[in-house]
C-alpha cells in the first residue's frame, strides 16, 4: 500500500516538506472528500476489496477504517452535510453521515440499470445525484 500524505510548500514555493503520512487511506480510483477537517474515502486492500476510512486532515491520524458489509471500496462525493458512496463491487449507493468514529450508513440502495463495473464517479448538481453504470445514466432528486 502506498498510503497518503500531506505536503506543505515553503513560502516561495521552491520546496516541500511532508507534514504527515497515513498508510491506511490508500485510494484505488474513488478519490477522497474533505468535510469539516476530515478526509473520507475508501482504501485498497486488493482489486476486489477495500474499506471506508476517515482521516484527520491536520494530523493524518486514522479515525476509522471499516468495511461496508457485503460491499466494497468505491467512489465518494459530498453535499449538504452528507456523504454519497458508490460501491464498485455490487453497485450500491450509500447515504453516509460524516462522523469521526464509524462508517454510519443512513440508507442505501442498489443501482438498478446498466452493465459492467461500477466505476463511474457520481456527480451532484442542483439537488440531483447523477450515477452512471455502463451505458445507463440515472438521476435521483436529493431534495
Amino acid at each position: 500500500n502506498a498510503g497518503s500524505l500531506q505536503v506543505q510548500l515553503n513560502a516561495d514555493a521552491t520546496d516541500v516538506t511532508v507534514a504527515w503520512r497515513n498508510d491506511v487511506l490508500d485510494t484505488h480510483h474513488g478519490h477522497v472528500v474533505l468535510v469539516d477537517g476530515k478526509l473520507y474515502g475508501s482504501n485498497w486492500e486488493n482489486n476486489s476489496k477495500g474499506n471506508w476510512c476517515c482521516v484527520d486532515w491536520e494530523t493524518g491520524n486514522t479515525l476509522y477504517e471499516e468495511p461496508w458489509q457485503g460491499k466494497g471500496k468505491g467512489s465518494i462525493i459530498a453535499a449538504d452535510g452528507m456523504l454519497y458512496c458508490y460501491d464498485e463491487k455490487a453497485g450500491y449507493i450509500g447515504l453516509v453521515k460524516p462522523t469521526v468514529d464509524k462508517f454510519d450508513i443512513v440508507s442505501q440502495f442498489k443501482v438498478p440499470k446498466g452493465s459492467g463495473p461500477y466505476w463511474a464517479h457520481p456527480v451532484i448538481d442542483n439537488g440531483r445525484l447523477y450515477v452512471r453504470h455502463g451505458e445507463a445514466l440515472m438521476v435521483y432528486n436529493l431534495k
